[in-house]
């Protein structure tokens, strides 16, 4: 589950230097949640990135030093040394056969599929369909190519992810100004998702509801997707109906 605090972008000198910040960053995230939900039209993404960072790329020990911990209280949790992963709750846990991060669904987050929403409008595993997304070839972390299919799936939920068409897309290890993260600010203007105010026609979306006629169909077309990518990877849906656990 991905955890946001207020002291970020454009809001951090705001909250930093206040007698009662603690008062200050709910209004403010009150309010900047509040406002993107009404950016966009209900059927354009209101839309944002989110990332795994590793302690490598912040510490320059095994020891999880501020700047790592600070990205991993941002993102939800960052990978350690071990094969280990550590939450933005402070603890550690073992990563097992996934090679990015949890979701709340309790499933192992696919980069450029799986995306946070908002669990009052969305139970984990529904498909989000975004037809502008569908053949274009993506460079995944591991460095493989995918032919993207199309849809995303509800695998997370974060604490600033309020609103019917308000969703955090998962991009693994490449952070937001990573060369070859095609969601990032260096990706095609047609792929980028990282700018909430820009509510272009490629992040106009609809909703495959878990049961409905087409979902089925809709998995399989994900599965097919990253068959060259994981072999032994299967698009799993939460067990439980809801979101946060």
């Amino acid at each position: 589950m991905k955890q946001h605090i207020c002291l970020t972008n454009v809001f951090q000198k705001s909250c930093k230097f206040v007698s009662q910040p603690l008062v200050l960053c709910a209004l403010i995230a009150t309010a900047q949640a509040g406002s993107s939900r009404n950016v966009c039209s209900s059927d354009v993404a209101v839309s944002s990135i989110y990332f795994i960072p590793h302690i490598k790329d912040y510490c320059r020990t095994s020891t999880p030093c501020e700047k790592f911990k600070r990205q991993v209280r941002l993102q939800g949790s960052g990978t350690l040394s071990g094969n280990r992963l550590l939450t933005y709750t402070g603890k550690t846990r073992s990563m097992g056969s996934c090679d990015t991060s949890f979701g709340a669904s309790g499933n192992c987050l696919i980069p450029f599929i799986s995306v946070a929403a908002d669990p009052r409008f969305y139970s984990m595993g529904d498909i989000i369909q975004m037809p502008s997304m569908k053949g274009k070839v993506l460079t995944l972390p591991n460095g493989k190519t995918m032919v993207h299919p199309g849809f995303l799936i509800v695998h997370d939920t974060g604490g600033a992810i309020r609103g019917k068409n308000r969703f955090d897309f998962f991009t693994g290890s490449y952070s937001m100004r990573d060369p070859g993260n095609p969601f990032g600010s260096k990706g095609r203007k047609d792929l980028q998702m990282l700018d909430r105010t820009s509510c272009t026609d490629n992040k106009k979306f609809t909703v495959v509801r878990r049961g409905s006629y087409y979902y089925q169909n809709s998995l399989l077309a994900i599965e097919d997707s990253l068959r060259d990518v994981y072999s032994d990877r299967k698009v799993m849906v939460a067990s439980n109906s809801r979101g946060a656990r």
